[in-house]
């Protein structure tokens, strides 16, 4: 069975940013398009669908990395502050963007709550696996093509 590890990240999050739209639970605040992702972007995303591919993306890391709670998720998130002619620093992503993405999810019942952070719950894990499964054969294809030459 073919897993979230055998799945190149950015195909995944893609395909899964497109199944994510269908839950009604994942809804977008009024507040989105004009919103930063972290303090260190200087302008919002450009993308119009950012938010189900933060959502994918989130939801990625929660199965890759265990229960994990706002705050390290920030840190995943993070990037180097510009401070004009002093070296610059990292500083996190957006906490608020990322918890109520987390409580979406959890609404939506793709993630559950535990003592150390948010998990995959079941129906989340099957949800990535079943995507991961869907692509499968176009990274099979790919290498394939890679093979060749």
């Amino acid at each position: 069975m073919t897993t979230v590890n055998d799945i190149p990240g950015q195909k995944l999050v893609s395909k899964l940013a497109q199944a994510l739209k269908g839950e009604k639970a994942l809804q977008p605040p009024e507040w989105a398009p004009f919103a930063k992702t972290a303090a260190h972007r200087e302008k919002a995303p450009e993308q119009p669908d950012w938010w189900y591919h933060r959502a994918a993306s989130v939801l990625r890391k929660l199965y890759l990395r265990g229960p994990l709670g706002t705050e390290r998720l920030a840190r995943l998130y993070s990037g180097a502050v510009d401070r004009g002619s002093k070296p610059n620093r990292s500083h996190p992503g957006s906490r608020k963007v990322l918890r109520l993405l987390m409580q979406q999810l959890e609404t939506a019942e793709l993630v559950e709550r535990s003592s150390k952070g948010r998990c995959v719950a079941p129906r989340g894990q099957a949800l990535l696996n079943n995507t991961a499964h869907a692509l499968r054969p176009e990274i099979d294809a790919a290498y394939e093509r890679l093979e060749r030459y």
